[in-house]
């Protein structure tokens, strides 16, 4: 048996989803993901059509960067199921990911990734209400950064430190919310 491979940026999906900024990769215990062909991924998903391909065959970190990634059948149902649907998360950045990457390689990708993980980061540390995981998650994948680091920022003025937990997240899911109603972006996960 082969060893499983382990590619060089986890937090970027084969597929081109955001493993990231999906809540399974911030849940403790056996449901979490280790990311995107990481450590123990074989174990939760031994069939992967696009780990094989992509990672096993042709050694890349993401289908964007297979020169035959347009023709592809496994990208074209990917891409289409993305306009309808989602799970753990949002699929609906699949065609921007992929445009990103080709445009700006994976290294570029990976920073902007670790930008939004370390705002997801600071938004479960300091404002999780223990039922607002998906929704930051969702909200760190579809929102612009810059404009997530300026809600957060003046949120944050309204804030002090006799604020409760519950009250710190109403108040930056609102603010979040709006933001989305501004851009027209619906932060809710299309099942």
């Amino acid at each position: 048996m082969n060893e499983y491979p382990v590619k060089k940026h986890p937090i970027v999906g084969a597929c081109g989803l955001d493993c990231g900024l999906c809540p399974r990769y911030y849940t403790s215990g056996p449901s979490r993901c280790p990311g995107c062909a990481g450590q123990g991924f074989e174990q939760k998903h031994p069939t992967c059509d696009f780990i094989t391909c992509c990672v096993k065959q042709k050694h890349l970190e993401t289908c964007a960067l297979c020169p035959d990634w347009a023709s592809c059948k496994r990208v074209r149902r990917i891409m289409a199921a993305a306009k309808q649907s989602d799970s753990f998360i949002s699929y609906r950045p699949l065609a921007d990911n992929y445009a990103f990457i080709q445009k700006n390689g994976i290294e570029g990708f990976t920073q902007r990734e670790l930008a939004k993980m370390e705002i997801l980061g600071y938004l479960l540390k300091h404002f999780d209400d223990g039922r607002s995981k998906a929704f930051y998650c969702t909200s760190c994948q579809l929102l612009p950064l810059d404009s997530l680091k300026s809600v957060l920022d003046e949120t944050e003025k309204e804030i002090n430190e006799n604020t409760g937990n519950k009250e710190k997240s109403e108040q930056i899911r609102a603010a979040i919310n709006r933001l989305a109603d501004s851009l027209h972006v619906d932060l809710k996960l299309r099942k």
